[in-house]
Formats: structure tokens, sequence, C-alpha cells
């Protein structure tokens, strides 16, 4: 399998929140219902400039231009390290018709350059509100000592800025610290006004506990900075769930994994968290979880977590499989349109690793009360 598969109390009033107009926004106002609408599903190996529309691994959307971002996880083996530009259009009924690639843009380095094959991993991609510049993340590699990063990008890819990250989130052998392999910085948000960046990790930091099985969950952290001038606005801990196995299915750590595959922002302290799980037996499961950073404990500057910290509480507010749908391997996922009754939509992608696990699906969502 390919890297991308090693993976609070909400306000209980009664109003559909106010998710604003513009890339991964919202409002901490009201509680959410989720209800399943449609998918489509881009066949594998299409290609598109030259090279194979796969890896998708993060979304976002803007409403004033109509037009979605997508990352592709490709290291550069599969093509260029990139992003792309399309459409989905939704019919009169509100359900997504097709998926509409418009453009490819190749991501540089630092140096102005394209990526050398196996030097990015490249997860999470979000527009920047009153910017024309996004904002993407990578994990990097611990296996090499490849750190992750959260880095400003201009619209034709080139480099604008990185953002300076806690010594703890480097990887190290010994001692093991930093970000385990496959396991770094999968999820990023930034709130409406631009103002704050939340990134995630899959699972917990080397340091921080041991790794997730079947027994015992893996508490992953939110690093929130402030997007103008870097500093730090916080570290909180959330409690990733124990993987789910098939009935009878033994606990293989290479097969098996459950992660944060992507946060969204709802308003500045809340979140939705996807929840991504994958065993040989029981192929993949998607939940969403909302969660926020509101009694949660600051863990900022702390080499390590001790076990003790109070962590993020999480709610239940969608499940792929109580839903009877098949998720695929979904990555990303973003606030959408509205759709023509008025209802606003969430729009999730899942990513096909280039042939070997999962397909290309876009998937709606209607949110209600």
């Amino acid at each position: 399998m390919s890297a991308s598969l090693l993976l609070c109390a909400a306000p209980a009033a009664n109003a559909v929140p106010d998710f604003g107009s513009a890339g991964s926004s919202g409002s901490a106002d009201g509680h959410l219902e989720l209800t399943y609408v449609n998918s489509v599903t881009v066949p594998t190996g299409t290609p598109f400039d030259g090279v194979p529309i796969g890896g998708l691994s993060g979304i976002d959307y803007d409403a004033q231009r109509g037009e979605y971002v997508a990352i592709s996880d490709n290291r550069g083996e599969q093509g260029p390290v990139r992003y792309y530009s399309l459409r989905l259009p939704l019919d009169q009924a509100g359900r997504l018709t097709t998926a509409e690639f418009t453009g490819q843009t190749a991501l540089l380095d630092t140096t102005q350059a394209p990526f050398a094959p196996k030097t990015a991993d490249t997860e999470s991609i979000r527009y920047l509100p009153g910017s024309d510049s996004l904002l993407y993340t990578s994990e990097g590699s611990a296996r090499i000592g490849l750190p992750g990063f959260v880095r400003e990008t201009a619209r034709d890819g080139r480099f604008l800025r990185d953002y300076a990250l806690p010594e703890a989130y480097t990887p190290k052998v010994a001692p093991p610290s930093g970000f385990r392999d496959n396991l770094g910085f999968e999820a990023m948000t930034v709130d409406r006004t631009g103002s704050t960046i939340t990134a995630a990790g899959e699972n917990a930091l080397a340091q921080d506990g041991p790794a997730i099985s079947d027994q015992v969950g893996s508490r992953s952290r939110f690093l929130r900075l402030d997007r103008a001038t870097g500093a730090g606005r916080g570290e909180f801990v959330y409690e990733v769930d124990p993987i789910r196995l098939a009935p009878g299915e033994p606990f293989n750590p290479v097969s098996s994994v459950n992660g944060i595959g992507e946060i969204l922002a709802i308003g500045d302290s809340d979140y939705l968290v996807l929840e991504r799980n994958v065993s040989a037996a029981g192929g993949f499961s998607v939940r969403i979880y909302r969660t926020g950073v509101h009694g949660a404990e600051n863990v900022a500057g702390r080499a390590a977590l001790n076990g003790t910290e109070r962590t993020m509480r999480k709610e239940l507010v969608f499940d792929f499989a109580a839903a009877g749908v098949s998720p695929e391997c979904i990555e990303g996922i973003t606030w959408g349109p509205t759709r023509p009754d008025g209802t606003r939509t969430l729009v999730l992608v899942a990513d096909d690793n280039f042939g070997i696990a999962g397909k290309t699906t876009f998937h709606l969502l209607t949110v209600g009360h």
C-alpha cells in the first residue's frame, strides 16, 4: 500500500451555522447534522496534462471563484509534485454531476525549482482568505530524517514562505521523537478570517505515546499558528480512536491504521475531524467528528506528553458505514457550495493511491439541523 494509507462538546443550539463564503471558513454556532447526497468517481489512470490524475489528498473550495483546488500526494514519482484546479458542478437537484479538471500547477521548492523525487509528501491544501496565495503541507519522511512543513505558495507554484515549527515535531532516531513515518502533517485548515492556521498529525509524535493499535488510540497534536507572524497560538491534544478491525481479523501494524485524514475549521476554535481507518480485511471506513480547543489543555512548548493532559472533547457527527456508503480512501474535506434549496454542503475527496487501493471519488454531504 502507498504511504498515504498509513494513516468536544458541540453547542446544542438548533441553528444551521453561518459558514462564510470562501475557503475553509465556518461558524461555531449550531449542531451539525450531515446527510449523504451522492458521489462521482474519476476512472483510475485518467490523464491530465500528460500525467494521471491521482493521489488526491486535500481539497478546498473558493465560492467567489466557484472553483476547487486539490493537492496530490505524489512524491514527484508520478509526474511533478502538484495541485489541480477543478470544478464540481451541481445539478438542479443539488447533486454532484461530474469532476471538471481545469488546471495543473507544479509546486516549487525553496529554491524555486521543481521538487526532486521523494523530497516532499504533500497532503493538505487551503486557500488563504484575503490573498491570492495557497497554503499546503508535507508529511516529510521520518525514515530519512526529512521534516514536514507548512508552506505558503503563490497560485503559480512559487515558494513564498515556510512557517517555523516546534522542535518536538522534527523526526529523530535516537531517542525516537517527532512524527512517525507517514503519520505527519496530513491535515491542515485555516479559519474564516485567515488569521489562524491549524495543522495536525495523523497520529502521535513518537515521544508522546505508543503507536496506535486496535487496543489503544493515538494522541495527535493540533498546532495553531498566527498566519501573519507565524507565532504559536497553542497546541492541543486530540485522541484518535483505536483501529477498527473486521470481526476475527488479527491486528497487523503494517496493513491496519486509523488516523486523522483532514481537519476543517468551524469558526475560530472548533473543527471537523475526518478519521480514516483501514485494515486488510475490513477495507476503508471513515468517521467525521466535531471537536474544539475550549476546555482542552494547552501543551505548547512541551517536548513530550505525559498522558495526563486534558484532551479535546469529540462528538461523532457522521459515519459512512452507518450511512451505508463505501467511502474509499477519503483524505480531504472542505465546505462546498450552497445547493439550489439553500442548504450548505461539504465536499470530500478520496485518494486512489495511483491504482494501488481506492478510487478518486468526490462525495457530497449536506449540512442541516
